[in-house]
């Protein structure tokens, strides 16, 4: 029972973790990034109370219950609006990785991946606005061949806006890194405009550590000590990092005088501060239209959800997909968003 109470405390500190900042205690955060891994265990304790003493299955469900707001942003059960009543557009974000998937140091093999790459990517020619990250130069020739027809916006720093529509006005969020960045694009789409933003977050840089860890055969404690200790500073350094960087983001598209949609890699779950600061100015296109697990991420740690479309409360999500095919350690993900005060002549 110490354990399952232990359980709950954790998952407690992991529903505080989206309110609080990490420079004033970071330590919360990383419980907010285990909450599907908290979640699960206590719904372990469930089943096993179940069988063993029925009465204890209690505070686990409480806990549950209490956290039911971050239970739906995990794992929610809603589909597809029936039925288009306003004008609208279909988006797209996927963080392409420089697309590592389509190349190859031989050339008969690059030409081959390149192929494959570019066939999966003609999938998303009809979408009306494109925002990916992670596009270095290799990326940037690709897309240039699939999607000939839109307008493109890349300033050589991962992140890109490409459009079927008119870019009025467009600018960047200076980060002041090239690993990291934030376009943004004032777009003309016939029935309004609207202000577009990529965005592609600080990441953890925690993956390559933690695979190295799960795949040792022989446990080195003192080795394991280390990387686990630099796996907290790297998480500490980089989510405040982040934190700061979604801060600028949200000051600006607050001083927009158009509807707003954020589309791209948070490189952070649903549980952290990232999320509820950029959560804060629209609509979770999965919360309002996905179903099941959305994890958005193909590496090597499970369950996350890091990649997002926000769209503006004044706007409706209609529809929402992960396509996972892995054509890089991300998948892509879709949204079709609808103008409820455009109703469309009939």
């Amino acid at each position: 029972m110490l354990i399952n109470i232990a359980v709950i405390g954790a998952t407690f500190l992991s529903y505080a973790a989206p309110r609080i900042d990490p420079e004033l205690t970071w330590i919360i955060s990383f419980f907010g990034l285990f909450y599907p891994v908290l979640l699960l265990i206590n719904i372990a304790f469930i089943v096993f109370w179940l069988f063993v003493k029925s009465t204890w299955v209690w505070p686990s469900l409480i806990c549950i219950l209490i956290g039911w707001s971050e239970l739906k942003a995990f794992f929610p059960l809603n589909g597809d609006k029936e039925g288009r009543n306003g004008e609208g557009i279909s988006i797209m974000t996927y963080n392409i990785s420089n697309a590592y998937e389509g190349y190859d140091l031989k050339k008969e093999e690059r030409v081959r991946k390149q192929t494959r790459l570019i066939e999966y990517l003609n999938n998303f020619q009809e979408y009306d606005i494109i925002c990916l990250q992670e596009v270095g130069d290799y990326a940037y020739d690709i897309l240039k061949k699939v999607f000939p027809k839109h307008i493109v916006y890349y300033k050589k720093k991962g992140a890109v806006i490409l459009s079927r529509y008119h870019i009025t006005k467009k600018g960047e969020i200076d980060f002041g890194t090239i690993t990291n960045s934030c376009l943004w694009a004032d777009i003309d789409v016939g029935f309004d405009t609207i202000r577009v933003y990529s965005y592609h977050l600080q990441s953890n840089q925690i993956s390559a550590t933690a695979e190295k860890m799960a795949n040792q055969t022989e446990l080195d404690q003192r080795r394991a000590w280390y990387d686990i200790k630099g796996i907290f500073r790297k998480f500490k350094n980089k989510h405040i990092t982040r934190s700061k960087q979604a801060e600028k983001i949200a000051a600006h598209a607050k001083k927009s005088t158009h509807k707003v949609i954020l589309a791209g890699d948070l490189n952070d779950s649903p549980q952290s501060y990232t999320y509820h600061v950029l959560s804060d100015l629209g609509k979770d296109a999965f919360t309002e239209r996905g179903f099941g697990l959305g994890t958005t991420y193909a590496g090597s740690i499970p369950l996350l959800r890091i990649d997002y479309i926000f769209a503006d409360e004044q706007l409706e999500v209609v529809s929402f997909s992960i396509d996972k095919k892995r054509y890089s350690d991300h998948y892509v993900i879709t949204a079709e968003i609808e103008w409820p005060d455009k109703p469309v002549e009939k």
